[in-house]
């Protein structure tokens, strides 16, 4: 029994790899790898085995053989790691992609300088399958709160439709819109902010 996951790395590390040993009809002997993150990041995973002992991986390739009798903790390999669950690492989704589109003052008009990122999101979104698109509106401090949740919603409705229109088959694209609630450049009420005005777009 898996008793404690502690961080995203370690839960997704550890569905990956068990999926591989899920095709064994003996449930009693499995190999748990813990991989890090792409970013070096390191999870933690206790493990409690049938035999009551509790075997705890906290190092990147840290692995646990476990069985009928209880279990053992050794080290992996890359090579051994990408040998045994190939196929179950393959099938992972691809990385979450971010994109940040900027706005002139006041409407759903691109500035100039976003519009290469723009067709850069749609080669994107083009390139995946099944995707997941979330899209949110931002605005400065320049105006009502009211009216700015209101353009920021038609901010991200606007980026939502450019990405319908362009034919991409999306599973499922969400727009929001956050008004003047999360600055990239915090300012005083009344300010005009070219970075604020703007759409975050993840790409799942």
């Amino acid at each position: 029994m898996i008793r404690t996951l502690r961080s995203l790395t370690a839960a997704l590390s550890l569905m990956a790899l068990l999926a591989a040993c899920a095709a064994s009809p003996d449930i009693r002997n499995e190999l748990v790898v813990l991989l890090p993150d792409k970013d070096g990041t390191v999870g933690v995973v206790s493990i409690e085995t049938t035999a009551g002992s509790e075997l705890v991986l906290d190092t990147a390739l840290a692995s646990a053989q476990i069985g009928a009798a209880g279990g053992a903790i050794s080290d992996a390999s890359q090579d051994q790691v990408q040998a045994i669950f190939s196929e179950a690492l393959a099938a992972q989704p691809p990385d979450p992609i971010s994109f940040t589109l900027y706005f002139k003052t006041g409407g759903t008009e691109l500035r100039e300088a976003s519009k290469p990122v723009l067709k850069a999101l749609f080669e994107t979104v083009a390139a995946r399958q099944a995707v997941e698109v979330q899209v949110t509106g931002h605005t400065d401090r320049k105006g009502s709160i009211r009216g700015n949740d209101k353009l920021a919603l038609k901010r991200a409705e606007a980026v939502a439709a450019m990405l319908i229109d362009q034919g991409i088959q999306t599973t499922r694209v969400r727009a929001v819109g956050r008004g003047e609630r999360e600055p990239l450049v915090p300012t005083a009420d009344g300010v005009a902010e070219a970075k604020n005005r703007r759409v975050e777009i993840i790409v799942r």
